[in-house]
């Protein structure tokens, strides 16, 4: 009996002592950093944080008022810069939620991501589950600032449209921290990130009256594909080499093409379910090349000419066609790649993986001698649908 009083008695002390978090925050207390943005200075940093208001969303009733608001402070380094906005913001900035982290393009080309990114792997106060983006032809500021339609807070519209445009359009792609740092750490592998800007006129991006009309003066659009050497900014991948990129690195989730039809005018759409690429090191008539195989599964997704698609050879001959048009925006990626000297494909790796023994003799000056090494690349398009219809109407319209 008195075991059990004794430890009822530990039980409760340690209720009393225990209960509540020791490192709790009360909602009024702080502010929500959502989207932050670096921009290099002539000496330091300037970084923009939005923030969101915990309460202001939370009302079932706005006051009218937008619910984020963009700080900036300037430092010598980023973390002086951040405490730098102490002085003007109210409460505490709180990091753990952010969405999406801006780099200004002048910054990436000239300063490097190295020292921004540095800066997150130490703070603990930051997640691994924002994504990466570089502000195109402005500041990360400049986008920071603006305020979208339909959502109320502008990082999370940047959030969701990433991740909704990479799973749907090939030209886009996400990039979190980790998968960042294991590009610049890797041999053989140079970073890539998806670039944002505005379409429309800038100036305008953070009136009100931006998010309160149907055809905004400003709006965000994700575009084009930063590639880098070692931590700089050294150019951009147009739409076709991007979408080129993300099959060669295996990213395409899903997607959409337009292919010429075979015997007349007009074109067909295919929709592409999923896609893998494999890269190995082969050898034939004693000599080695990298192999690169892409396969990929689709669909019929329109049709604006005569094709019997019940005809396995016809779905053959689309098939042919469509992987046709993605080897071509394959080969203008390698291009590029070799154009800009910088393996952003990954076939340095590939090489590392499958013969590490020659790697060892071709890493020192790869990105020099890369576009002289042999590569095969093949296209596989398996076509296994065709949409609700064998046959479109069109052609009763036409007979």
């Amino acid at each position: 009996m008195l075991k059990k009083l004794l430890l009822l008695a530990i039980t409760f002390s340690m209720m009393i002592v225990l209960s509540g978090c020791w490192n709790r925050r009360e909602i009024n207390d702080m502010v929500i950093a959502v989207g932050m943005g670096v921009d290099k200075l002539e000496e330091g940093y300037l970084v923009s944080v939005q923030v969101v208001d915990p309460s202001e969303i939370a009302a079932k009733k706005g006051s009218g008022h937008t619910p984020v608001t963009l700080y900036v402070g300037k430092g010598k380094t980023i973390f002086d810069a951040v405490r730098e906005m102490s002085s003007i913001a109210a409460r505490k900035i709180y990091f753990s939620h952010l969405r999406m982290f801006l780099i200004g393009e002048e910054t990436a080309r000239t300063e490097g991501i190295g020292t921004t990114i540095e800066f997150l792997t130490r703070d603990h106060e930051f997640r691994e589950d924002f994504y990466i983006a570089i502000a195109r032809k402005t500041t990360a500021k400049e986008i920071l600032k603006g305020l979208t339609p339909i959502e109320k807070i502008p990082a999370n519209k940047m959030f969701t449209s990433l991740e909704m445009s990479s799973k749907s359009w090939a030209a886009t792609s996400t990039v979190k921290i980790d998968e960042l740092i294991s590009d610049l750490m890797s041999e053989g592998k140079a970073p890539v990130i998806t670039g944002i800007s505005y379409m429309g006129d800038p100036s305008k991006a953070d009136k009100k009256s931006n998010a309160e009309i149907s055809e905004p003066y400003a709006r965000l659009k994700y575009g084009g594909m930063a590639v880098f050497w070692k931590d700089k900014l050294i150019g951009w991948l147009n739409e076709e080499e991007s979408r080129g990129y993300n099959y060669l690195v295996s990213k395409v989730k899903s997607s959409v093409g337009a292919v010429t039809c075979p015997r007349e005018d007009g074109n067909f759409s295919v929709e592409i379910n999923g896609a893998s690429s494999h890269m190995q090191v082969r050898t034939k008539d004693n000599s080695k090349y990298l192999d690169i195989n892409i396969i990929a599964v689709g669909s019929i997704g329109e049709v604006q000419c005569q094709i019997d698609l019940t005809d396995p050879s016809s779905i053959h001959e689309l098939e042919k066609l469509a992987a046709e048009v993605i080897e071509a925006n394959i080969k203008k990626t390698l291009n590029k790649s070799f154009e800009m000297q910088s393996d952003f494909v990954g076939l340095g790796a590939a090489i590392h993986r499958s013969d590490p023994k020659a790697w060892k003799t071709l890493k020192e000056d790869w990105n020099e001698r890369m576009e002289t090494y042999p590569i095969n690349t093949s296209v596989t398009i398996k076509l296994i649908g065709t949409g609700r219809s064998k046959r479109s109407f069109l052609e009763k319209i036409k007979e």
